[in-house]
């Protein structure tokens, strides 16, 4: 069976984001992605995870205060040593919450931008990062993002995060895999993931359009997910949308899972 984490920054907004960790847990997730919680009591965030036994499965690296930054900085030429500093904000948050995996954020190429750059920068910051990261047993993961949702990101279409992945030559470097984001870049979904499912880290979903809940949508997300059941895939796979409404109500599509 399927193994679902909810991402807590978009889902039961209704609650203050540590007594979402509980809400997720009475839900009957078994994790829940923390994007960014580093306006929080980490200790406090700490303590929930482990009364809930709920994993703390994801975080990403912070968000910069440019428009260059604004979706990270990973891939981003100057931006080096800050980079590192993000890094080790993350990496010391998911020490304190026992989180294994750390989404590391691209950054935005502007319309001047030499994106051969970009990549070097991020293959650069992606080898020396991972040293790091496998020195306190993480896993680093890119994610290619939509130009719809996130313009002018760097990392876009499964191709391309993949050949980064491989080029970067790291054992504890990975693709995320969202399916709404691969849906809404490139489309043939079903295509994506009998191509690119074996070697990807960890999933994620979403409604298209909207990134609402996976039952009202254009996507057939029982047939989605019944190719990662039938693929043996035994990953996380994170629930990363915005609910129209509470977030129970919307839990329809999880009763089957033992969710909801």
């Amino acid at each position: 069976m399927l193994k679902f984490s909810s991402c807590i920054m978009m889902m039961f907004t209704e609650l203050p984001l540590p007594e979402r960790i509980t809400a997720a847990a009475d839900a009957g997730f078994p994790g829940v992605e923390i994007q960014r919680p580093y306006d929080q009591d980490l200790t406090e965030l700490a303590k929930r995870l482990e009364r809930s036994e709920v994993e703390c499965t994801l975080l990403n690296t912070p968000y910069g205060d440019t428009d260059a930054t604004k979706f990270g900085r990973a891939s981003i030429p100057g931006e080096e040593a800050a980079f590192a500093e993000d890094l080790k904000l993350a990496m010391d948050t998911a020490k304190a919450l026992r989180c294994k995996r750390i989404h590391v954020m691209s950054g935005t190429v502007p319309e001047d931008g030499d994106p051969a750059a970009h990549r070097q920068t991020l293959l650069s910051n992606l080898r020396a990062g991972a040293v790091a990261a496998a020195a306190q047993g993480l896993t680093l993961h890119i994610e290619p993002l939509n130009h719809t949702d996130n313009p002018g990101y760097f990392l876009i279409g499964q191709a391309m995060g993949h050949s980064i992945v491989e080029e970067a030559g790291m054992e504890n470097v990975g693709v995320q895999f969202d399916l709404y984001h691969a849906q809404m870049s490139e489309g043939c979904i079903a295509d994506k993931v009998e191509r690119y499912l074996d070697n990807s880290a960890y999933v994620q979903f979403a409604g298209v359009p909207g990134r609402h809940e996976p039952s009202d949508c254009e996507m057939n997300y029982d047939f989605l997910f019944g190719m990662l059941e039938n693929a043996g895939y035994d990953g996380w796979v994170g629930a990363e949308y915005r609910p129209r409404g509470e977030t129970l109500a919307g839990l329809g599509w999880a009763k089957k899972y033992g969710i909801g």
